[in-house]
Parts: structure tokens; C-alpha cells; sequence
């Protein structure tokens, strides 16, 4: 092997110690990381190079991102979650009781990301969207926001959510129990079956923890598990910046008064008009005041 050739490469799954990596030529290696500096993640396009007398390879260097999915973690400092992803797909169900303020908050990231965003309500088998759950969803719809229903249970419209994927590459974010994984496995099997041979022909196989994996689909595009979380929160370096989460709310903040208008406190705001007279959800004014102040909160901390 020679050890001077380097190739262009793309991060396709994320393990505890080591990359799974996949070549412009389309084969697909682990790689370990140089240096304590250089820190890819999943979608993640790459410079790796051999390792004399390793079937490994060296990542080398992080080519430029496009974007990056980014949160606070639990010690207030930013963590990248994904590179280089063209959708966010927000997974609910019931159960887990839906927590549409952090299905907010991935909205959020896609539009602050310039990404397209979806929501798929999964388990439909079981009933769970009550009067009050349909209202939330059409909201969503209202907005310009694609809404699939599917179970992965009964593999019921499982063809639209791929359809709907064609030649994206999505992240599938969510709630721990949503069931990210059962549609992911449902819809990328072919996919999903090739890198688990691998993992296992690599010795890293249920032993090891896999924080994310890209896989493909038959129609070109690429989808990317995630952890479940109980709380998410994105990066946001100004509370002024908050408001582009909420496009309505943006749109609706263009008439006010003053052009720093918060939309929270001010008086003659159109946004808080816009709440009174219904043209604004109720519901999405409130996710957007405690995204203000989650912001304001957490950019004190870290400065």
C-alpha cells in the first residue's frame, strides 16, 4: 500500500473510537482520527490517507462544510451533530408524548441551516393523534411544512417518506422511542444490511456504540439516524436571531414599530397583534419566547 496516496472520502458512521468511511470510488473502510484536534462527524467530507500495515486509514483533514447540525450540550458549549445534511426529518409519535416545543426547535436549525424540514408522525397504528395533536400538525402544515404519516410497525407509508427523500441526504431527529431507527431500517435495508457486515467483518459490531450512520436509498438519497434526546436546543449567537426560526413570526415582524423588536415585551408589535387576532398559533409564539430566552440564558453562560 502506498502510504503517500491520499483520497477524498465522506464520514458514513460514527463509532466510539473509529470512522466508518466511504472513498470517492465507493468503498468503505474505517478510519482513525490524526490528532485530538480534528473532530468529524457524520456526513463529514474528508482527506484519509493508509496506515502502513493497517487495513485502517488516517483522516487527515475536514474538508470545508456546508452547514453543520449544531446544539448545546449539557455543559453550554457548542457540539456539532451532522455535516453537509440537506434535510432535518422530525420524528413523533405518542408514545413517547410529543414534545412539540423541541420539534420546534429542529425546525429552527433547518431554517437558520437553509435546509428544507419535514415532520413524520410515525406509529398511525395506534390511534394517537387526538383533536388537539391534528390542530398542532396542521399548524406545521399551515406553515409550508411537509407532514407524512407512516407506522414502521405495519410498514404503511413508508413509500412516501422515501419519495419524499429522494436525492436528499436527511437527518432523522427526534425523541428517544419515536421509532427513528424502525423507519430508517424499514426504508434503507439493502443499505443497511451491507454495513453491518462490514461492522462486523471489522470487529465492531454490537460491542460498540454507533452515535450516527449514513445509508442509502434506492432513489439517491442518503438518511442519517440519531440518538433520541430528551432536550434539544439550537446554536443561536444572538436572541435577535431567534426570530428566524419562526418564519411566520419573521414575517409577521417585518410591520413592527422598531426594527430590534424582540416580539416579547415591546409595545405596538405586529407579531403580538398577530397572536391576538389568531394569525399567529399561539402555541408557536410561546415555543418562540422560550427559545428567546433559552438563547439569552445559555449565551450568557458561555461568555
Amino acid at each position: 500500500m502506498n502510504t503517500n496516496v491520499t483520497q477524498q472520502a465522506i464520514i458514513i458512521g460514527t463509532y466510539s473510537q473509529r470512522m466508518l468511511v466511504r472513498t470517492v470510488n465507493g468503498d468503505i473502510s474505517f478510519a482513525k482520527i490524526k490528532g485530538k484536534k480534528i473532530q468529524p462527524v457524520c456526513g463529514d467530507k474528508v482527506e484519509i490517507s493508509p496506515i502502513p500495515n493497517e487495513s485502517d486509514w488516517l483522516i487527515n483533514k475536514i474538508n470545508p462544510r456546508t452547514n453543520e447540525l449544531t446544539r448545546n450540550n449539557y455543559s453550554h458549549k457548542r457540539e456539532v451533530l451532522a455535516a453537509n445534511i440537506t434535510m432535518i426529518a422530525i420524528v413523533v409519535s405518542d408514545p413517547p408524548k410529543p414534545d412539540w416545543f423541541i420539534a420546534d426547535r429542529y425546525i429552527g436549525a433547518a431554517e437558520s441551516m437553509g435546509v428544507k424540514a419535514c415532520i413524520i408522525c410515525n406509529k398511525t397504528d395506534l390511534n394517537w393523534e387526538t383533536e388537539q395533536y391534528k390542530k398542532i400538525i396542521n399548524t406545521y402544515r399551515s406553515i409550508g411544512y411537509p407532514v407524512i404519516h407512516c407506522s414502521a410497525e405495519i410498514q404503511s407509508n413508508l413509500h412516501k417518506i422515501s419519495a419524499h427523500l429522494k436525492n436528499e441526504t436527511a437527518i432523522f431527529v427526534g425523541q428517544s422511542g419515536v421509532g427513528k431507527s424502525s423507519i430508517i431500517n424499514q426504508i434503507s435495508q439493502n443499505s443497511n444490511q451491507l454495513t453491518q457486515e462490514i461492522s462486523r467483518k471489522k470487529n465492531e459490531g454490537r460491542h460498540t456504540t454507533v452515535n450516527s450512520n449514513i445509508l442509502d436509498l434506492d432513489n439517491g438519497g442518503k438518511v442519517m439516524d440519531s440518538p433520541g434526546v430528551r432536550d434539544y436546543s439550537p446554536i443561536i449567537d444572538s436572541a435577535y436571531k431567534v426570530v428566524g426560526s419562526f418564519i411566520e413570526i419573521e414575517a409577521e415582524g417585518l410591520k413592527c414599530k422598531f426594527n430590534n423588536c424582540a416580539h416579547a415585551k415591546e409595545q405596538n408589535c405586529a407579531v403580538k397583534e398577530a397572536v391576538s387576532n389568531g394569525k399567529i398559533d399561539p402555541r408557536r409564539y410561546e415555543s418562540y419566547k422560550r427559545l428567546l430566552n433559552i438563547t439569552r440564558e445559555k449565551n450568557y453562560k458561555r461568555y
